[in-house]
């Protein structure tokens, strides 16, 4: 990662398949990214984001955290950003995923004019819809894990048409 970032002429994020302190503790010190991307919702929560936040700050870094799980997870890094004062842009998968996403939540949408909008209500300051979470249950592993093999086998029978 710290050759990648050396030789590239822009900023590089990275993080959001780190799931430990020590592992972020690693990135950081050896400023191997300009811009430190873990995953709240896999890292630890809000608590241990703001150690990984503070890590970060001490060492000159930013953060974004990454998010790709829902709009409860993305509420959720939205306050963390509102709080921490060296995060940056917040990464949002909800426009390009399932059509009904934003509909699991009444009367919040999270961007105006091309801005976040901070909820006005208790806690995260969401409502999630219960007949809609109904109506779509949880799917294990919809998206596979990285480390699974069937990664490489999908690669290598992209490579060998792609050859073809």
């Amino acid at each position: 990662m710290h050759a990648v970032k050396q030789a590239l002429p822009f900023p590089i994020a990275a993080g959001e398949r780190l799931y430990m302190l020590e592992e972020f503790d690693r990135l950081t010190a050896m400023q191997a990214c300009d811009i430190v991307q873990m995953d709240l919702a896999h890292c630890g929560g809000l608590a241990m984001g703001k150690k990984i936040a503070a890590l970060a700050a001490e060492r000159g870094l930013m953060v974004s955290p990454h998010c790709s799980i829902g709009p409860v997870a993305l509420c959720a890094a939205l306050h963390f950003d509102w709080s921490t004062k060296n995060a940056g842009i917040q990464e949002n998968f909800g426009d390009y995923d399932v059509p009904w996403r934003h509909d699991f939540l009444h009367g919040w949408n999270p961007c105006r004019n091309g801005f976040y909008a901070v909820p006005a209500g208790p806690g995260l300051g969401i409502e999630l819809d219960a007949s809609v979470c109904l109506a779509h249950p949880y799917q294990k592993n919809p998206f596979p894990s990285l480390w699974e093999c069937r990664w490489l086998k999908e690669l290598t029978k992209r490579g060998h048409q792609e050859n073809a």
